[in-house]
């Protein structure tokens, strides 16, 4: 199994949220704090472990539809999260664990398992010894970064440790409207990545993704983006961007994403671990079900 695949089941349970929105952290850095912001997002990045503790808010024609938060906690050899989601009126609970190769799911009251069966220490502490400040990755995602926001960095403004942009219409670069357009457009496909892979585990998924409407003709209307720096410590960020579109149907529809997240324990964060004593633990076969995922 992939690792890419591997970590997609873990992360799934927030991504019929996240998934448009992540596309926007790759630009929300310009203005006068252009420089002081994506500083701190890299020392965030590059940092041996940290906790991230996110609230978020779907709205579908200002009727919220999904909502939300998500601890994860990070490292640079494992991690863990525990989600709530809330969503018709239902609030279902999501825990992971992983380490050493090894993932372990917790959805309510059921326990799902999976290992990477390519993980390689040797080669895992390669990768990290590469991921510095200094590496060939790390500057080419600054390039990538720079080109994406382009003008846009002289419209953040910076208040003490503050710093914000807000950007409607025209302002808002061509290639992120474009990097976003293709991820809401794309949304479909992760509906049929979690479909076919089965299990109950899978189904609750699916109820999660299918309450985010499946867009065409889409717009991104406004982003909106405010931060807390501290030197080069990213306190919080919270990002809101709205989307128009139609649905298969052709009816229109104003999507609204806001994603608060709050970082601490920069240095200090300790994974948590799921006991499965005595539980019945069921596993997660992808690669012997389906063949091998990208």
């Amino acid at each position: 199994m992939k690792k890419r695949g591997f970590k997609a089941i873990a992360a799934s349970a927030v991504a019929g949220c996240l998934l448009l929105s992540v596309s926007v952290t790759a630009f929300a850095t310009s203005g006068s704090g252009y420089e002081s912001y994506k500083d701190a997002v890299k020392s965030t990045m590059l940092t041996e472990n940290a906790t991230v503790d996110a609230q978020f808010e779907v709205k579908d024609n200002g009727a919220i539809i999904l909502s939300g938060n998500s601890i994860q906690k990070l490292d640079k050899e494992s991690s863990s999260s525990k989600s709530n989601i809330n969503i018709d009126g239902t609030t279902k609970t999501y825990e992971t664990s992983e380490a050493a190769g090894s993932l372990i799911v917790k959805a309510d009251d059921a326990y799902y398992s999976a290992v990477d069966d390519e993980k390689d220490e040797d080669n895992n502490k390669d990768e990290e010894k590469d991921f510095s400040a200094n590496s060939s990755t790390v500057k080419l995602a600054e390039m990538l970064t720079d080109t994406i926001v382009g003008d846009v960095r002289n419209q953040f403004v910076t208040d003490g440790q503050n710093i914000s942009v807000n950007l409607e219409g025209a302002q808002i670069p061509e290639l992120a409207r474009l990097a976003v357009s293709a991820v809401a457009e794309n949304i479909d496909k992760v509906d049929k990545n979690i479909s076919n892979e089965g299990g109950n585990f899978d189904e609750s998924m699916i109820s999660i993704m299918n309450t985010v409407p499946k867009l065409t003709n889409i717009d991104v209307k406004s982003i909106a983006m405010n931060a807390t720096v501290d030197g080069n410590t990213l306190k919080n960020n919270e990002f809101t961007i709205v989307i128009t579109g139609n649905d298969a149907d052709g009816v229109s529809h104003e999507l609204s994403i806001l994603v608060s997240a709050e970082i601490t324990n920069v240095g200090n964060t300790a994974i948590d671990t799921i006991d499965t004593t005595g539980k019945e633990v069921k596993a997660l076969d992808f690669e012997g079900q389906h063949g091998e995922r990208d």
